[in-house]
């Protein structure tokens, strides 16, 4: 597959992180960058964007190429599935048009197409080759610009805002597992 058959989110996972490593995950095929790392992402294979549910969901095949969604940046960001069966994790893309908060910016601008989310706060979405995003603590929706050159972005900004584990030792941070007793 040459780079221009790529959807969108493989592109700039390949120029962020390189190559990815494949491997089976959920019960699908998985591509993983940035294995280990606070910013690990995830996209899952294959999608026949010509049957359903799938081809219900065309207009964001530019974005997903064969993929069929996943989770970037140890999963700040959430990539729904145009499948009506997802890991628990994950919405499906007629359960994340059915979320209020994406109702409500489908009010503001009925033209977009709603796919990932982050944090079920911030809500992105995309028309004319425009990435917008929606806030939903202010409602407000704001364009991004160009869906390529907005994710990466998105994805930057993302990363910037997980500690790394050198800065946590730097500042004496000690991370507590809350399912195991404080000493």
């Amino acid at each position: 597959m040459s780079n221009n058959d790529l959807g969108i989110l493989e592109r700039v996972l390949i120029r962020r992180y390189g190559q990815p490593d494949e491997t089976y995950k959920e019960g699908m095929r998985a591509k993983i960058w940035a294995s280990g790392t606070a910013f690990v992402s995830v996209l899952y294979y294959s999608t026949d964007w010509t049957r359903p549910p799938a081809s219900e969901f065309r207009m964001h095949q530019q974005i997903y190429g064969a993929c069929r969604g996943g989770t970037l940046v140890d999963s700040s960001l959430k990539v729904a599935m145009p499948a009506w069966e997802t890991p628990f994790y994950l919405y499906g893309l007629h359960g994340l048009g059915e979320q209020v908060e994406v109702k409500r910016a489908l009010e503001l601008d009925p033209e977009l197409s709603f796919f990932m989310d982050a944090s079920n706060v911030w809500y992105f979405g995309h028309k004319q080759g425009k990435l917008f995003v929606y806030d939903a603590p202010f409602d407000e929706l704001d364009e991004l610009g160009p869906i390529e050159s907005a994710l990466e972005e998105i994805i930057a900004q993302w990363e910037e805002a997980k500690p790394s584990e050198s800065s946590l030792q730097r500042t004496g941070a000690v991370i507590v597992d809350p399912d195991k007793p404080f000493a």
